[in-house]
């Protein structure tokens, strides 16, 4: 059974409980590529953004809520269970590209309820409890997929999770969100960096570099941005950098600040 809402309604859910602070600890600032605010050199962003923070990429995913004992791999759980599909392979390298993006020492995540009915989103939105409700995967833990078919990763809601291939394989690490808050603020203060415009262009840099050495074309992109790199401003640079994400690796890159650098 598919869930009963858009991935765009919870990913909107989930990043309002970013911007707003998750229980105090985690405040995360989406960065929107098509955004320009008036009245300010930088479009506004010198302001909207903690004065230190790290990258943070989310993947949003749908998943199927599996009911019937017929289901594939029911014997994995024996139990009503959860599916995220991944994209194959022929259609998409996001995978591929997103395994580089983490293992090149950054904080991405393919993110997942664990509902799928409108009133369970209804109610967990206005406790603000989404985040809590939802199950993060990081791209190494599933891996290279095999082969150009299908695959998905299959998870309840206890600790269990496999990718499931040919043969299911299971899940070493799955963080849910009440303890992702707590375990991930803690463990990442030490990356906090200084936004300023070396900041945006680490980000930039890395991501055209992954492109590049997955046979990305990148010639115009590079081309595009020299053309403007004379007046560029820190706001040009965080939409270049969300534009990239958004359009060739398919996540939603976050700004976010430790408790003492909240976003008001």
């Amino acid at each position: 059974m598919e869930q009963r809402f858009s991935e765009f309604s919870y990913g909107f859910a989930v990043t309002s409980e970013l911007v707003n602070g998750v229980s105090g600890n985690i405040y995360g600032r989406p960065i929107f590529p098509t955004l320009r605010e008036e009245g300010n050199v930088d479009g506004g962003y010198d302001v909207k953004l903690p004065s230190t923070g790290y990258p943070l990429y989310l993947q949003f995913k749908r998943v199927h809520y599996m009911q019937r004992r017929s289901a594939e791999n029911w014997e994995l759980f024996n139990s009503p269970h959860y599916r995220m599909y991944l994209m194959p392979s022929s259609y998409s390298i996001q995978q591929e590209l997103l395994i580089h993006l983490e293992l090149s020492g950054n904080e991405v995540y393919y993110i997942a309820p664990e509902f799928f009915k409108d009133n369970d989103l209804t109610e967990y939105y206005t406790n603000q409890t989404v985040f809590y409700h939802s199950v993060f995967f990081r791209p190494s833990d599933i891996g290279h997929l095999p082969d150009d078919f299908p695959h998905y990763v299959a998870f309840n809601q206890s600790t269990l999770g496999y990718f499931c291939s040919a043969k299911p394989r299971k899940l070493e690490t799955i963080l849910r969100g009440e303890k992702f808050y707590q375990s991930y603020n803690i463990a990442q203060l030490g990356k906090l960096k200084r936004i300023n415009k070396e900041f945006y262009n680490g980000i930039i840099n890395n991501m055209m570099d992954i492109l590049e050495r997955n046979e990305v074309e990148t010639t115009l992109l590079r081309k595009s941005r020299e053309h403007g790199r004379t007046d560029e401003t820190i706001g040009d640079q965080a939409r270049f950098a969300a534009f990239l994400a958004r359009a060739y690796f398919d996540v939603e890159l976050f700004i976010v600040g430790a408790p003492a650098s909240r976003i008001n």
